[in-house]
């Protein structure tokens, strides 16, 4: 069973379980790295449209998914 905070993600039929700061460190680091922006900046860059081509961070994008609707990373 998968504690409240955490979340599975799967590579290669491989399971693995996620925490939150684990999201968000993977999250800051693409984000920074690829944008130069903040993983939040980045987030709400994407929800107004805002990104050039989120093609560039579409992975991170759906890492972002399974956070749950309410986390602050997802706020404006």
């Amino acid at each position: 069973m998968i504690g409240s905070d955490m979340a599975m993600a799967t590579t290669d039929n491989t399971v693995r379980e996620l925490t939150r700061e684990e999201i968000l460190a993977i999250l800051e680091a693409g984000a920074r790295r690829r944008l130069g922006m903040s993983a939040q900046a980045m987030l709400c860059a994407y929800r107004h449209s805002q990104l050039e081509d989120p093609g560039v961070v579409a992975d991170l994008l759906v890492l972002a998914d399974l956070l749950p609707p309410d986390d602050p990373v997802l706020g404006d």
